[in-house]
């Protein structure tokens, strides 16, 4: 699947939202010479419990708005959200 996220380098600590339909991540790593996307592939692939080649940037490499394509069922991610609202 793939889903539309905007990105926010720099943050304090690192997390996946969905709000308001909205995908979000915010990254530790800062937006230097592509650390913060790969920063990025390690941080889902650890939160969705996937492979990180089961992930990649599909556009917005030096963007804060980008689209990547994670290869999971959205059944994955449902319950990865619901999980994170207990």
């Amino acid at each position: 699947m793939n889903i539309e996220v905007k990105v926010t380098a720099g943050a304090k600590s690192n997390s996946f939202k969905l709000e308001n339909g909205a995908y979000s991540i915010r990254i530790m790593a800062k937006a230097i010479d592509g650390k913060a996307n790969k920063a990025i592939i390690d941080f889902l692939s650890d939160e969705l419990d996937i492979k990180k080649r089961d992930i990649e940037i599909l556009k917005g490499e030096k963007s804060s708005k980008k689209l990547i394509s994670i290869n999971t069922d959205n059944e994955k991610l449902e319950k990865y959200f619901n999980n994170k609202n207990i």
